[in-house]
């Protein structure tokens, strides 16, 4: 054999022990990963790495055991932030527009906080816990965040209380409002414990909104620089603060000076009067084909679209497209279902005169539907694009569980048998030399905050039966490993409110304010569960 011809075969022979060593650790990956890239895979388990180049631009694949985390000074400022964040967004929250600290808020100003304290604290001891450990670690800095982040929005059961007291007139006092908040909190979280071996531990699940608030915080800890070799170059930090004062700064103009650039139609300047170009190209009650906007508010108004992979962003605008840039139009300019009686896009409902519908007509002092007033009064309306956005609902709901059912069963399944420390995945390795939270601990929370639920249905007049504090749960129970894989993949989350309506409509006829109930509790127990990846 010459040495070219044994060159070659070495080389083959190489390959080939590569790709078997790739198959065989995304043996688990049993389903069609679309963030996944062989060659890409390959590199990064090569390395000891993980198999998602983004997650190894952002998440370092080494762990010093030996770098304090649960600090005093850690567990103080993530307290305070854990108070003053959600504070001020329950408290803004019922504002409109609402306004939103969000946890980067908490990320950002913990960090100077931190370096403050290693600073200017004394390095005292009390009861032997010392308050100034010394420099501000980056596992300090990431406990803080968590904790201001695990419940920084608005708790979704105070839509509860807000809705007894407005429309229904029913005002509990503060031990029943405390415990129905806190029970569905907790049962959120003890559901997204239970589940994390689904949600989180396999390599696949790689949470993309996550990884910002991961490479911000090697941004704001590690000490490297832009450039090659000894030619210097930006700190990432101080490109990061050059960042975020232009973007401060431009935002006086979309925000201030012309908002104009925020809400750029410009067609709808060249013919303001006309209806048909309003009702396609505007912004504010129209379908946005102006398609141009200056402002990153507008932009990230749901989500940000540098977290989201590439391929979900063009499937969400595809689907955009399709629905209310095609079928909405055709619905509303054929009078379906009278929608050219009615503004075309609204989140508001209407009666048959086009008035806002008055719930209250048709409504008994019980707060019961009233049938014979309903039929007197008139049927209820809605918008196109609001009927439409009702329909998509369904439809995503149930795509949810077959998707999971065809793609997901085999890892969902090979899951429920792992350890922590059988994982493939680099990073699931290095958390096994922790000890893990038990199981059991997340069941026991959920067992008290189940009793704190049924104290609430049953100690004040709610008129909600248990069995559907139940079916609540049962709901969630369905929908949290699908919905929370499909977010943990593509960062888009299914809702589950409308599919609540529909059951409770079926279940508890003619009492809406029991519909609220199921649907925030429905609700509630799903979306905490799905967002304690960090």
């Amino acid at each position: 054999m010459s040495v070219y011809e044994e060159r070659k075969s070495f080389g083959s022979a190489e390959k080939g022990n590569q790709a078997e060593t790739l198959n065989a650790t995304l043996a688990l990956e049993d389903f069609d990963d679309p963030n996944i890239n062989k060659e890409e895979a390959l590199a990064g388990i090569l390395e000891d790495d993980s198999p998602y180049p983004e997650v190894r631009s952002a998440v370092a694949n080494t762990d010093d055991t030996s770098v304090p985390c649960g600090t005093f000074r850690s567990w103080v400022m993530g307290l305070i932030w854990a108070i003053i964040v959600p504070g001020l967004n329950q408290f803004l929250f019922f504002r409109y527009p609402s306004v939103i600290v969000t946890n980067n808020i908490a990320q950002l100003l913990s960090y100077p906080m931190g370096r403050l304290w290693a600073r200017f604290v004394p390095n005292w001891k009390i009861f032997g816990i010392s308050i100034n450990p010394g420099p501000f670690t980056i596992k300090e800095h990431v406990l803080v965040t968590m904790m201001a982040t695990i419940g920084y929005q608005s708790a979704y059961a105070t839509d509860i209380i807000a809705v007894q007291r407005v429309y229904y007139n029913q005002i509990f006092n503060f031990g029943y409002q405390w415990m129905l908040v806190i029970s569905t909190q907790m049962i959120g979280f003890s559901l997204g414990g239970i589940m994390r071996r689904f949600l989180v531990e396999p390599p696949s699940m790689i949470w993309p909104l996550n990884l910002v608030n991961c490479a911000l915080f090697n941004t704001l800890h590690a000490q490297t620089y832009a450039g090659m070799g000894t030619r210097g170059g930006l700190s990432r930090g101080r490109f990061f603060t050059y960042v975020w004062f232009g973007g401060l700064c431009w935002y006086f103009f979309p925000g201030y000076l012309f908002q104009g650039l925020s809400y750029f139609t410009w067609v709808c300047w060249i013919a303001p009067e006309n209806v048909v170009v309003n009702q396609l190209f505007g912004y504010q009650s129209g379908l946005g084909m102006s398609l141009i906007t200056f402002d990153w508010a507008q932009i990230t108004y749901i989500l940000s679209p540098l977290a989201s992979p590439w391929w979900a962003e063009a499937n969400v605008i595809a689907g955009f497209v399709v629905f209310f840039w095609i079928a909405a139009p055709i619905i509303h300019f054929t009078n379906t279902w009278y929608a050219a009686y009615m503004p075309m896009q609204s989140r508001i409902s209407y009666d048959n005169t086009g008035a806002t519908y008055n719930v209250t007509r048709i409504l008994t002092p019980n707060n019961q539907l009233n049938l014979t007033a309903y039929q007197e009064y008139s049927p209820l309306f809605l918008s196109t694009t609001f009927a439409l956005a009702y329909g998509l609902s369904f439809a995503s709901i149930t795509s949810t569980i077959v998707h999971a059912i065809l793609f997901f069963r085999k890892q969902i399944w090979t899951q429920a048998r792992r350890a922590l420390h059988e994982q493939p995945d680099i990073h699931a390795r290095l958390m096994s030399k922790y000890r893990r939270v038990p199981e059991w601990w997340y069941m026991c929370i959920f067992v008290i905050m189940f009793a704190f639920g049924v104290a609430c249905i049953e100690i004040w007049p709610t008129d909600f039966p248990v069995w559907g504090f139940v079916l609540s749960l049962v709901i969630a129970f369905v929908y949290i490993i699908p919905i929370g894989m499909i977010q943990a993949i593509t960062n888009q989350q299914v809702g589950l409110n409308v599919i609540t309506e529909l059951i409770v409509g079926y279940a508890i006829p003619g009492r809406p304010s029991r519909y609220d109930d199921v649907q925030d509790l429905g609700i509630h127990y799903d979306v905490p569960s799905t967002s304690i990846r960090l």
